[in-house]
C-alpha cells in the first residue's frame, strides 16, 4: 500500500508543474541528489545550484565544459528550461548554458549545448560536441550578474532555443537523437535554478520502471 501511495504522489507531482507533465528541481532541499557532476566544483547554496571553478584546460574537446547532468539517455523529445546567471567571469570567455540530448553522462559523452557568452563580439550560441557552432547571434552578449531563463524545445530533428521567452535559434540537426539534460559553464562562476524538464518521454521514464535516480529523489523530497 505504501508503494502505491508513493507512486500516486509522484504522478501528481509530475502532473501539476505548470499544468503539464514535468520534473522540476529548485534546489530548495539543499542538495543535488540525482545529478552527475562532470568536472567543476559544484554545490547547492541558498537554493541555487552553483559551479565555482573558472579554470579551463580545453576549448575543443568533450572536456571543454564544467557541467552536471541529469536524466535518462533514452529521452528523445522534450522541453528543458532553467534560470541561469554568470556571477563572476574568468579572463577568457565567460559562458553559461544548458545541455540536452546528452548521449552519455560522462566526460566523453556527446551533447548539444545552448549557451550565453559575455564577450562583446559573441552572443547566444547553439553548439554540438565537442565545440562545433551550429548557429550564433553575435549581437547579444550576456550581462554578468543578470538572470536569464533559457529554454530548449527539441522534437525530432527540430531544435528551438529561447531566452526569456523569445525564440532565439531554430534549426534542424540530426546529430544526436536522444539523451539526458544538464547545466554547465566555461571560465565562469555560474548559478542555476528552477530546472524543469517536460514532455511525454519524461513522464514515461519516471512512472514506469523507475529509471531515474530514486525518481528524482522522490521529486526532490
Amino acid at each position: 500500500m505504501r508503494v502505491v501511495i508513493l507512486y500516486m504522489c509522484v504522478l501528481l507531482s509530475l502532473a501539476f508543474v505548470n499544468g503539464i507533465y514535468a520534473i522540476t528541481d529548485d534546489f530548495g532541499d539543499g542538495n543535488d541528489n540525482g545529478w552527475s557532476q562532470i568536472q567543476g566544483v559544484w554545490s547547492v547554496k541558498n537554493g541555487e545550484y552553483v559551479q565555482e571553478d573558472t579554470v579551463w584546460t580545453s576549448t575543443s574537446t568533450n572536456e571543454t565544459y564544467h557541467r552536471s547532468y541529469f536524466g535518462d539517455e533514452s529521452w528523445e523529445n522534450y522541453t528543458l528550461q532553467a534560470k541561469v546567471r554568470i556571477e563572476k567571469g574568468g579572463d577568457l570567455a565567460p559562458i553559461i548554458g544548458i545541455f540536452f540530448r546528452v548521449t552519455e553522462k560522462s566526460a566523453s559523452g556527446d551533447y548539444y549545448y545552448f549557451r550565453l557568452d559575455t564577450r562583446a563580439a559573441e552572443g547566444p550560441c547553439l553548439i554540438k560536441s565537442p565545440n562545433t557552432i551550429l548557429q550564433e547571434n553575435k549581437s547579444k552578449p550576456a550581462v554578468i550578474g543578470q538572470n536569464y531563463i533559457l529554454k530548449v524545445d527539441v522534437n525530432g530533428d527540430n531544435i528551438k532555443c529561447y531566452i526569456d521567452g523569445q525564440l532565439e535559434i531554430e534549426l534542424q540537426d540530426n546529430s544526436f537523437s536522444k539523451g539526458a539534460v544538464g547545466v554547465g559553464t566555461f571560465n565562469t562562476d555560474g548559478y542555476f535554478d528552477d530546472v524543469i524538464v517536460s514532455g511525454g518521454d519524461i513522464v514515461s521514464a519516471v512512472s514506469t520502471k523507475g529509471k531515474l535516480t530514486t525518481t528524482w529523489a522522490s521529486i526532490k523530497n
